[in-house]
């Protein structure tokens, strides 16, 4: 999280090829041992950010372990901050004896002094030269409340990545205030990037005008230019020393592509960390795709570690072609070595002078289809066959040596102009560029009458320059043959409605109705009008669309013609409801119709409403109007995140609670009892948190353990949406342990949380 230039060689492996992995800390079990010994040997817990020192040594935020850690060139370990227990007590002592809060982010000055973010306890800590630690940005409460001011009086919201340039002036990723902050060498706070606010508008403006989603990982080059890795936007993105700010790497969509093409052309999935080698190239945690990415100065994208694949195999091999699991930190030393905080494999990995390796040519075009076929055909129709064929590669793809070929299953036919079961087409004229556009590989086929019901499956093979391409290149492609019925009118529509429209009084939603006929039967009764009258408490508000998920092309969906009567209580739909006569209206029809609650309405369920479809009986339609302040069954609990704890330690486990369709919620002081799953015990430790409040609000649960542990009893009143203090989402925060005889590499999942009335929430955990 920091530049190298500075850093002298660190803890490598000697004898490996240029681009080998090997692990320099962590034996591969979360949990703690022991100081003193090789750094590979012992256990580390959730590695995160990385840093390195003039003389080489290597810095590590061992997250759950609640310390950080230093990594000697000769490979031994030891800890410099922490005492192992989460917390917060005071400032001003030895930093190996007072608690840490899940430290996340570290990095030196060119004196020596150690920088971390103290992520739980809101915080950006200093250990100096002495090993005393102070606190130089934060108040330890979680929120914002401006700039300008002393950083020590502050509150910040889960602070991660932090650099230091070379006057001095600190920087950190302020997470959950989605900002990057600055304090200058007299303490005072600003923010360089981020309006506070979640999201991505465009690049080229002021840097502080524009929301980040989430900054994770940040460093700063030579000149002093910010790179920041903006996690929730899936982007890399630069702030000159003007404060302009722009994308160099992801184009905001979650997954990964391919590599050798423009880093700003191509998909990321949640960056975690970046780095910055001497020549100027750019090192990307990037965490879901299991990978760590390069981009050079020419803006091109590779992969220098990881195969994609979650996981770890052995050490020793090509990075690039073996897995990590989960990185989160990325730091490099003077000889260009590259150091991977591997998170989830609770290691930290060593990719051997990544900075001059020579990653693996990437393939001249990659193509690949997205299929297009029926699930099912009457006999004796047209139907569309085939895949339009794409190309995720990192070089265009010339349309003479693009070839698709359809072999067609014995009773099916290619339509007019083909002859034989073999249809072939190529492209000359055409050429299919990198992620845009596609070569129209579909072909019309039918099946004929005398064809006898069944599936039939035909093959598609894409090859280029005569060859099969390498990879998803051959598909299968059934469609099941059935003999038409003769169509009818809509008295032959089965009609019922699909979801239940539950909102409170003067909110909008929708409901959706499903129109279908018996065993795929034809359907098309023309343009008839559409009736709907709305239970009571609701109103009719705009524009209704239809949908037909199941079509040979994929979701078919447009808008339809109606008009709203009487004040909003009834709506009319003229349209055609027709289904199963073509490819393109196979399945079921889905109308999408919004409606709103009155601001007058009466909390209750009325299955008064209904629908009169053309001649078709009319259907019962309902609708739930939801109290102003309901109780507990209206919340809506999730376990956000699963504890992985070896036998012996303790961890936390979030619970995050919501209510339907936002609504308010006030059940009172309730009993909510936990059961920890299988191996795990509560430690009784349990905290709440409504994080979307403005400033933050948080506090302590009243707890009681039972059953030695088992089981914990939470009683406060789980309220939500009833004013400013209490918007969108409460997470209970919540203590637990592994049992010394838990067995490692389980998953229990027989855990659950009972909340007063509501069904019971199932709970997982997993032993390290």
């Amino acid at each position: 999280m920091a530049t190298a230039t500075a850093a002298g060689t660190g803890p490598q492996p000697s004898g490996l090829p240029d681009g080998a992995i090997a692990t320099v800390a962590g034996n591969g079990i979360a949990g703690y041992g022991s100081d003193g010994g090789p750094a590979a040997l012992t256990r580390l817990y959730e590695p995160t950010g990385l840093a390195l020192d003039k003389s080489g040594n290597l810095y590590i935020a061992d997250r759950y372990n609640y310390r950080i850690r230093k990594v000697t060139p000769s490979g031994i370990i030891t800890t410099v901050a922490g005492n192992g227990n989460a917390g917060y007590i005071s400032d001003g002592g030895p930093a190996t004896a007072t608690p840490l809060n899940q430290p996340i982010g570290v990095t030196l000055d060119d004196a020596g002094n150690i920088y971390f973010t103290d992520g739980a306890n809101h915080r950006v800590r200093k250990v100096d030269t002495k090993g005393i630690i102070t606190t130089v940005a934060g108040n330890g409460n979680a929120g914002y409340i401006s700039d300008g001011g002393p950083a020590t009086a502050t509150p910040l919201n889960w602070p991660t990545g932090v650099a230091v340039d070379r006057s001095g002036n600190l920087y950190f990723s302020d997470y959950g205030n989605h900002r990057v902050r600055k304090v200058d060498t007299k303490g005072i706070i600003t923010t360089v990037a981020g309006n506070g606010n979640a999201g991505y508008i465009s690049d080229g403006g002021p840097a502080t005008a524009t929301p980040l989603y989430l900054p994770y990982g940040i460093t700063l080059d030579e000149p002093g230019n910010l790179y920041i890795a903006d996690w929730g936007n899936h982007r890399v993105r630069k702030v000159d020393t003007k404060g302009i700010i722009t994308t160099v790497a992801g184009n905001g969509t979650a997954g990964y592509v391919s590599d050798g093409g423009p880093a700003i052309a191509t998909t990321l999935y949640y960056p975690r960390d970046v780095a910055i080698d001497n020549a100027g190239s750019l090192y990307i945690a990037d965490s879901a795709n299991q990978r760590v990415r390069k981009v050079t100065s020419d803006s091109i994208i590779t992969t220098v570690a990881g195969n994609g694949i979650a996981g770890y195999v052995d050490d020793g091999g090509p990075a690039v072609a073996t897995r990590i699991y989960n990185p989160y930190g990325v730091a490099l030393d003077g000889a260009g070595n590259l150091y991977i905080g591997d998170a989830s494999n609770q290691r930290v990995r060593g990719v051997t002078h990544v900075a001059r390796m020579t990653p693996p040519p990437p393939p001249a075009a990659d193509l690949y289809g997205e299929v297009v076929n029926p699930f099912t055909t009457p006999r004796g129709r047209e139907f569309d066959l085939g895949a339009r064929i794409k190309n995720r590669g990192p070089n265009p793809a010339d349309g003479q040596y693009v070839t698709v070929v359809l072999t067609l299953a014995d009773g099916l036919v290619g339509g007019p102009g083909t002859t034989g079961q073999r249809l072939s087409r190529t492209f000359a004229g055409q050429r299919l560029m990198p992620h845009d556009g596609s070569l129209d590989g579909v072909f019309r086929v039918a099946a004929p009458t005398t064809t006898p019901p069944g599936v039939y499956t035909s093959t598609l093979e894409i090859q280029y320059g005569g060859d099969l391409n390498l990879k998803d290149n051959t598909y299968e492609l059934p469609v099941t043959v059935v003999v038409p019925s003769p169509e009818k009118d809509e008295t032959a529509l089965t009609i019922y409605q699909d979801t239940v429209p539950e909102v409170g009084p003067g909110r909008s939603t929708s409901f959706n109705m499903r129109y279908l006929s018996p065993t795929g039967q034809p359907v098309n009764p023309g343009v008839i009008p559409q009736r709907y009258t709305a239970p009571t408490g609701f109103v009719f508000t705009g524009q209704p669309s239809y949908a037909y998920y199941r079509s040979i092309s994929g979701a078919v969906s447009g808008n339809l013609d109606y008009r709203i009567e009487d004040g909003g209580r009834t709506l009319i739909i003229t349209s055609n409801p027709h289904v199963n006569t073509t490819g393109s209206d196979t399945g079921s029809l889905i109308y999408t119709i919004p409606v709103q609650a009155r601001a007058d309405a009466t909390p209750g369920r009325y299955d008064n409403g209904s629908a009169s479809v053309g001649r078709h009986v009319p259907v019962q339609i309902s609708g739930q109007v939801t109290g102003s302040a309901q109780d507990e069954t209206a919340l809506r609990p999730v376990q956000e995140s699963v504890p992985t704890a070896a036998p012996g330690q303790s961890t936390t486990f979030n619970l995050e609670i919501h209510s339907l369709d936002n609504q308010p919620v006030n059940p009172g002081t309730i009993e909510q009892r936990f059961t920890a799953p299988t191996g795990f015990a509560y430690t009784g430790a349990a905290s709440f948190g409504y994080y979307l409040a403005k400033p933050r609000v948080t506090g302590n649960l009243d707890t009681r353990l039972e059953d030695d542990g088992r089981t914990l009893v939470v009683s406060s009143s789980p309220h939500l949406n009833t004013g400013a203090t209490d918007p969108l989402s409460l997470i209970y925060t919540i203590g637990i342990r592994a049992l010394p005889d838990a067995k490692p590499g389980s998953r229990p999942d027989d855990g659950k949380a009972v909340i007063g009335r509501l069904a019971p929430v199932p709970l997982s955990a997993v032993v390290a």
